[in-house]
């Protein structure tokens, strides 16, 4: 059943794209190569859930019978076997058998706060190095290895630390994850969150000075996400809190509040979480591998030329996440180590067989170029030419073959400097902190932004800005008015001394006027006067 079950998970835990190897895994760890298979492509399940078909009672039912007990104990009434069976027979419709209540109450004797997987949970956290992606295999050839300095184009070379909160639950779900960036400031700026939509993508945001939690952040994630996210789901029952024993957690505030709430704490001793931990055992590696990919696809497409930013980083966080948080390798998580179905042999198991290495992805990849293209192309030459071993054919397939893959690469890499530039030319928000309340000096200025308050935020930002603008369409306005009102003046002084000139020039064209009838007087005066 371990071996089994590692087997999955080290199936399960390959990088993304690389073709699982299962005959090497089964022989790893020693399992039949066909029974993985099966399981592996969901074709059987687990014993336990083959189990689950046959028994009288699913574990649901169990649930829903213990609280009938426990409801009957508390009125006096606690039931008899003959009574517990009588109960069985009516839920499922099926006959128990002559010791079915007794074998039923053996495997239920554990049950003290009756928790089912929905009630238990298992949060930690990962760092993540913005520009930086894991350790991965890259080619060049031997004289650029030699001439050195290329390592540093690997990577986008930004080194701030974001960190996420992850918490899984056994039922297969996971809580909106809680993301904590580095700033001075202490306040989240809206510029990181613009590809960020809280009415379709759900996610809590924090900031500290160093972008890792503290004491303060721990416990307003434990107030502000993990107990409003799952009191509903746990109605008035008990919840189960699995977590590593880091001093930004459990303090002894984060400890009074659990117990004030119904919290059960269990604690892993240190060193152990990479073995006992679902999330560090089967999730936060892919999640690391799925951002390296993303991270690469963003290098790749801007091929330098622009650098990763806090404001591209949900972009590809968002992308990893929902890619690797799934039900499939959450329920995957809690049952490789043992947590749920309860199974502690899983984990001594793993101690007591030595481990061989993972098996190499060198079996996996495809070619850049379609086999059919391939097949075309030498179709085309083998018609063309007559004899394809002739040096000058030779050269001519190599040069098809040269041109096609390098049509290819630039291709791909044209497209990748599409979408490089298109993301680069989506209008940057202002770097406004998106603020909404004060935080609490008591909780050490720590603050998590949820959906509903970075709305709020961006909307008390929006309704700012509409009045900012307002004010600034009535400067305009105003200044407008000053300015045609002016023109006006000068418009109509302009055209005062229109008039004044036409009125000027009319008088002395009727003084000319005048003054040439009186000259025609004189002139025919002194006509007479000779005549």
């Amino acid at each position: 059943m371990a071996s089994m079950e590692l087997a999955l998970a080290a199936l399960r835990s390959a990088d993304p794209g690389e073709k699982p190897n299962i005959s090497l895994v089964a022989r790893t760890y020693g399992v039949s190569q066909s029974g993985l298979y099966k399981r592996f492509h969901g074709v059987t399940g687990s014993k336990e859930e083959q189990y689950d078909k046959q028994r009288i009672l699913t574990t649901t039912q169990s649930r829903a019978l213990i609280k009938w007990i426990n409801q009957l104990t508390e009125r006096g009434l606690p039931p008899t076997n003959s009574m517990l069976a009588n109960f069985a027979r009516e839920i499922s419709g099926k006959e128990p058998g002559k010791n079915w209540a007794s074998r039923w109450l053996k495997a239920h004797s554990d049950k003290q706060y009756n928790l089912g997987p929905e009630q238990i949970y298992n949060m930690d956290e990962k760092g993540f190095m913005l520009g930086v992606s894991t350790k991965r295999k890259r080619i060049f050839t031997r004289r650029k290895y030699e001439q050195g300095g290329y390592k540093q184009h690997l990577q986008d070379g930004n080194r701030e630390w974001i960190t996420t909160i992850g918490c899984i639950c056994a039922n297969g779900t996971a809580l909106a994850p809680s993301l904590i960036y580095m700033a001075k400031s202490g306040f989240i700026q809206d510029s990181w969150l613009q590809d960020y939509d809280p009415q379709t993508q759900r996610c809590f945001f924090a900031a500290s000075e160093s972008g890792w939690t503290n004491n303060d952040i721990g416990y307003r994630w434990l107030v502000d996400v993990f107990d409003k996210e799952t009191k509903s789901q746990a109605s008035r029952g008990w919840r189960l809190l699995i977590l590593d024993g880091h001093g930004s957690h459990v303090t002894m505030k984060f400890i009074e509040y659990c117990d004030s709430n119904r919290i059960l704490l269990a604690i892993f001793p240190a060193h152990a979480t990479h073995t006992l931990q679902p999330l560090d055992v089967a999730l936060f590696s892919p999640l690391s591998n799925a951002y390296t990919k993303q991270l690469d696809d963003f290098i790749r497409d801007s091929q330098g030329f622009t650098r990763l930013t806090k404001r591209d980083f949900f972009r590809l966080f968002w992308a990893s996440w929902n890619e690797v948080f799934i039900s499939k390798n959450i329920n995957s998580a809690f049952r490789t180590t043992g947590l749920y179905p309860f199974d502690p042999e899983i984990v001594i198991n793993k101690f007591n067989k030595k481990i061989t290495s993972r098996p190499s992805s060198s079996e996996s990849g495809a070619s850049i170029i379609p086999p059919e293209d391939w097949r075309r192309l030498e179709k085309l030459v083998k018609t063309v030419v007559n004899n394809i071993y002739d040096e000058k054919a030779v050269q001519l397939r190599e040069t098809v073959s040269h041109l096609s893959t390098q049509l290819i690469l630039l291709q791909n890499e044209n497209q990748g400097l599409k979408r490089a530039l298109i993301n680069a030319k989506k209008p940057k928000n202002k770097k406004q902190p998106l603020l909404l309340g004060l935080p609490s000096e008591q909780d050490g200025g720590a603050l998590f932004m949820s959906p509903t308050k970075v709305q709020q935020a961006r909307d008390i930002i929006s309704q700012k800005n509409d009045e900012a603008a307002q004010k600034q369409v009535h400067k305009d306005d105003k200044k407008l008015q000053q300015q045609l009102k002016k023109q006006a003046r000068e418009a109509e002084k302009v055209k005062r001394a229109q008039i004044r000139q036409e009125k000027r020039e009319q008088r002395e064209q009727e003084a000319a006027e005048k003054q040439r009838l009186k000259d025609e007087q004189e002139l025919a005066k002194l006509a007479d006067l000779q005549l």
